[in-house]
Formats: C-alpha cells, structure tokens, sequence
C-alpha cells in the first residue's frame, strides 16, 4: 500500500526544505500520494518560475493553494501554475486529507 502523505508551507522561507523533503521522500517512496497545500504567507512561492520547473519536473505531486491565502493578497488564480489547483479554504483541505489517512508534515 502506497503511502499517502500532505506537505504543509505556510511561509516562502521553508520552500527550499519543503522542496528537499519531497526529493528524499519521493526517493524512498516512488509510488507514495503525495499532496502539497500551500496557504498564508507561503502562496506567493507558486509566482516564483524555480517553483514552477520544480512542480512541472514532479507530476506525480498534487499541489494546491488556498483561495483565501490569493484572495487576502490580491494574487490572481489564472497566473498559478496550470497543475495547481484552488481550494476554498486550505486548512479545511489539510484536515480533509488527514481525514482520509493522509500523515501530515510540515517542514
């Protein structure tokens, strides 16, 4: 059984070892459901173009942001990077996922 695991940044100072994490992680586990929410402070790191090579280099990572985390900072949704998906609210996201079994970090 794959490992199903949820990431959490809040701040862009953590993407770099959020980035790294999932590297060991995915070299450890190749098969594992990996999702990462991105919320707060942290959601500007999907503007970054280093950010946006990294996620389209990990397609099997589902990445999200938080609509309330783009909304409070007037970032526009349409200039995320295609694959990341929007969610409401992103710590209703989290507390879905560990609902379903998913092990929570955040580096």
């Amino acid at each position: 059984m794959a490992l199903k695991t949820i990431f959490h940044l809040d701040t862009t100072q953590r993407w770099a070892h959020l980035a790294s994490n999932l590297d060991n992680y995915l070299g450890a586990e190749p098969d594992a459901d990996i999702e990462v929410l991105v919320n707060g402070g942290g959601i500007t790191v999907y503007f970054d173009p280093q950010v946006t090579e990294f996620i389209a280099a990990h397609p099997q990572v589902k990445f999200f942001a938080c609509h309330n985390s783009l909304q409070q900072r007037h970032l526009d949704e349409r200039q995320l990077p295609a694959t990341v998906k929007v969610v409401p609210v992103g710590v209703v996201k989290i507390a879905q996922a560990e609902a379903d079994g998913y092990g929570y970090i955040k580096p």
